[in-house]
C-alpha cells in the first residue's frame, strides 16, 4: 500500500527520528507551516488546548473515530455545548469532521499537535537527554563505586536486548484522517502527486532494488514500485480520479510487510485551493485483521510523507 507496505511500526518510528535530525535545529525551519507557526498563530492551538472537556474529547478521538452523537453521550454536558468545543478544535485544526449518510464523523488531526511539540519541547530535548544521562551517572557511581569499570548502559534498541511480544491483529477498523497545507496552487500540488511522486517519495520507503516508484494517473491505473526484470510490488489501484481535485484509490496490506496486520485500504486524497494555498485532506480507512497499534504507525506514515516529503518538494523543490 501507499505507506510502504514492508515497514513495520518501529520501522517507521525510527524513520520518523531521522527525519527529525535532517531538518536541524529551531533555527533552520523553513518558511512552511512548521516554520514560521509561533506566537499568534498557535493562539488557537493554545485556547483548543487550554479547556479539559475538550483535552477529553482529543482522547476520546486518539483511540478512534467518534461520532458527535456518541461524543454527546460521552458527557454530562448538553450535544450543543460539546458541539461548540467541537467548533473550537475544528477552528485549531484539531478535529476533522467526514459526514457519512446522516452520521457526521470526527477524526483526530495529530499534525497541530507535532508542530507545537516541534516548536517548543524539540529545541529542548538534546538539552533534558543531557541532564537524565548526566543524573543516570551520577546515582550509579553513588549506588555501585565498585562497578563502574564493568558498568555498562543497555540500549533498548540493540538486536540482543529482549523484546516484548507486541499485541495480537483482530478484526478491525483503522481509521486515519489529516489535513497538510501547502504554499503552492491546487495545479501544482496536483502535479507533483501524480506525475512527480516519484522525486518525493521517501527511498527508504522503498525496497532496496526499487528502480522507480510511478502513479499512473486514471481510473484503473496503478502505483507500482519497479524492481526491474518484471518484478515489483504493487501498491494503490486508482479508483476514481477528478484532476485536479480528488483521488481514490485501493490498495492491500500483507501480514508479512506490516507487522502481522492484514487488510484493504481505501485513501482519498482531495484537494482544496484558498487564496494560492493548497489544503490536502487526506482519509485512509484500512479494513482487516489489523495490529491495535496500526493507526498510530499509519498516521506517522502518512505524515513522513505528506508534510515532510510532499510539502517541501513542492514549496522549495527539496527532494527527501
Amino acid at each position: 500500500m501507499l505507506l510502504k507496505s514492508h515497514m513495520t511500526a518501529a520501522a517507521i518510528r525510527r524513520q520518523r527520528r531521522d527525519a527529525r535530525g535532517d531538518r536541524g535545529g529551531a533555527g533552520d525551519r523553513g518558511d512552511g507551516d512548521r516554520g514560521d507557526r509561533g506566537g499568534a498563530d498557535l493562539e488557537p492551538l493554545w485556547r483548543a488546548l487550554a479547556d479539559p472537556t475538550r483535552r477529553k474529547i482529543l482522547d476520546l478521538l486518539r483511540q478512534r473515530p467518534h461520532t458527535t452523537g456518541e461524543l454527546a453521550d460521552a458527557f454530562p454536558t448538553s450535544r450543543f455545548a460539546v458541539m461548540k468545543h467541537l467548533t473550537v478544535l475544528s477552528r485549531a485544526g484539531l478535529v476533522l469532521s467526514r459526514r457519512r449518510w446522516r452520521e457526521r464523523w470526527n477524526h483526530l488531526n495529530a499534525v497541530p499537535l507535532q508542530e507545537l511539540v516541534e516548536r517548543w519541547v524539540r529545541p529542548y530535548e538534546a538539552a533534558w537527554a543531557s541532564g537524565l544521562l548526566q543524573l543516570e551517572r551520577r546515582v550509579m557511581q553513588l549506588t555501585h563505586p565498585a562497578d563502574q569499570g564493568d558498568s555498562m548502559t543497555t540500549d533498548p534498541a540493540q538486536p540482543d536486548s529482549p523484546q516484548k511480544p507486541g499485541p495480537e491483529a483482530a478484526l478491525g477498523t483503522a481509521e486515519v484522517a489529516m489535513e497538510i497545507s501547502i504554499d503552492a496552487p491546487r495545479d501544482r500540488v496536483w502535479r507533483a502527486l501524480v506525475a512527480d511522486i516519484g522525486a518525493w517519495w521517501r527511498k527508504d520507503f522503498l525496497h532496496p532494488r526499487a528502480r522507480s516508484f510511478t502513479l499512473d494517473p486514471r481510473p484503473g491505473g496503478r502505483v507500482v514500485e519497479d524492481w526491474g526484470d518484471g518484478e515489483g510490488r504493487l501498491w494503490y489501484t486508482v479508483v476514481s480520479l477528478e484532476a485536479p481535485g480528488r483521488l481514490q484509490l485501493v490498495g492491500h496490506l500483507m501480514p508479512g510487510d506490516c507487522g502481522g496486520s492484514a487488510g484493504t485500504s481505501h485513501l482519498t486524497l482531495e484537494l482544496e485551493e484558498r487564496e494560492g494555498r493548497t489544503t490536502i485532506a487526506l482519509s485512509d480507512v484500512v479494513i482487516g485483521r489489523l495490529r491495535p497499534d496500526l493507526r498510530s504507525d499509519l498516521a506517522e506514515g502518512w505524515q513522513l510523507l505528506f508534510r515532510d516529503a510532499l510539502k517541501p518538494f513542492v514549496e522549495k523543490a527539496a527532494r527527501p
